[in-house]
């Protein structure tokens, strides 16, 4: 897949994401089903990712092979507060840092895209990577979600 297609379905995943997360209920956000995150949570958890993200970008796009800083998703919930934190200013912050991460994107040149950044456990990765991962990532969300609104 090359730069353009991917940065349509990284766009197109998170306008997604989005519009489903405000079509659930705020009875069924709360719900979890088998030890599962709650439908907010996963809002909650996508859009610290795209900050997260977002960093790794910048960070690519102006450093020298900058490290990346991984971040245990597991520890979010707890550490961050999501079962305090309100869906929608979580929806809200996803649509527009995923939005200015995207303009970002666009604007990156063919040789922006390979790109090296170096993740302590994966190695050496390129932005197209990185993209892509966070494309999958959001992606993979949307299913679980949906599966929170029934």
């Amino acid at each position: 897949m090359d730069h353009n297609q991917l940065l349509e379905k990284y766009h197109s995943s998170a306008i997604t994401f989005v519009e489903e997360g405000k079509k659930i209920s705020a009875e069924k956000l709360i719900n979890s089903k088998d030890g599962e995150w709650s439908g907010a949570f996963v809002i909650h958890h996508i859009a610290d990712a795209e900050i997260q993200f977002g960093v790794r970008y910048a960070n690519a796009l102006c450093e020298e092979n900058p490290t990346i800083v991984p971040f245990d998703e597991e520890k979010f919930p707890t550490g961050l507060q999501y079962s305090k934190r309100s869906v929608t200013v979580s929806l809200e912050s996803l649509a527009a840092s995923h939005e200015m991460n995207y303009e970002i994107l666009k604007n990156a040149t063919d040789a922006d895209w390979s790109r090296i950044s170096t993740h302590p456990q994966r190695g050496e990765v390129t932005l197209l990577q990185i993209v892509t991962l966070a494309a999958n990532h959001i992606d993979g969300h949307i299913a679980q979600l949906k599966s929170a609104a029934i």
